[in-house]
């Protein structure tokens, strides 16, 4: 059907930990223009460009994923030392084989309202 970059960012709540799919980016071309443009966005963003002072780790995990380590120095005004912070996101290719949209739904009844 038609190809995707797909990229999970990992958030950390209190020491629970989730990835959330952030970005579904259809690509042109077939299979290689995708793996060509994950790789792209596991190296730079999605927007092409690295942020300034970010620093980054990528490792390719299988020929179409990518685990990527993303790591910021911040100085906090109570902190003499910077504080690293780090992120991490998985950018994957994947081929689209199944779109179903869900059911409408059945419109309000009369009289139904929301408080």
């Amino acid at each position: 059907m038609s190809w995707y970059v797909l990229v999970e960012a990992n958030e950390t709540y209190g020491g629970d930990s989730t990835w959330d799919l952030v970005a579904k980016v259809p690509v042109e071309g077939g299979r290689e223009a995708a793996i060509a443009r994950a790789e792209e966005i596991s190296r730079t963003s999605l927007s092409g460009t690295p942020p300034e002072g970010e620093g980054r780790l990528v490792f390719r995990t299988s020929p179409t994923s990518w685990l990527v380590e993303k790591s910021r120095l911040v100085r906090h005004e109570r902190s003499a030392e910077p504080i690293k912070h780090t992120r991490h996101m998985r950018v994957h290719v994947a081929e689209l084989v199944m779109a179903q949209e869900p059911a409408p739904l059945d419109p309000p009844r009369k009289g139904w309202r929301r408080n």
